[in-house]
């Protein structure tokens, strides 16, 4: 009888197809394990994150970011900075400033509670301008 029973009740339901989860091309970032399953946070959310704690950083013009996916038991991605540099900025105290903006926003924003390593690389030098002409690509 129950045999019968659950037999109708599967031939009479639709088959539910689950979708893979989506992904970008940089692939996804698992954040955390809770009460209602996985989170996970794609790494163009994290680029945007980073961009916008960037356009806060006193002597960091004409930046991109871009996150990368690496193997490490500490953290599982690195953020890769590649800016301009306004004249008479240092730029190891530029670059400091720019990594504790990154990692106090992602902090922040996502609860990370590892620290993410960010490569700064130095393009160029621009002249010092004003803040309605900062732009992010």
């Amino acid at each position: 009888m129950f045999k019968d029973l659950l037999r109708r009740i599967v031939t009479g339901t639709k088959k539910v197809v689950t979708l893979p989860t989506s992904r970008s091309s940089n692939g996804e970032f698992l954040l955390n394990k809770t009460n209602f399953g996985l989170v996970r946070v794609e790494y163009a959310v994290v680029q945007k994150i980073a961009e916008r704690a960037l356009s806060q950083v006193q002597g960091i013009y004409q930046f991109t970011v871009a996150v990368e996916k690496i193997t490490s038991s500490v953290t599982p991605m690195k953020i890769l900075l590649t800016t301009a540099l306004v004249e008479g900025y240092s730029a190891p105290q530029a670059s400091q400033e720019a990594d504790k903006a990154i990692n106090d926003a992602l902090k922040e924003l996502l609860r990370l509670e590892f620290y993410v390593p960010v490569e700064v690389k130095v393009k160029q030098i621009a002249q010092p301008v004003t803040a309605s002409r900062r732009r992010v690509r």
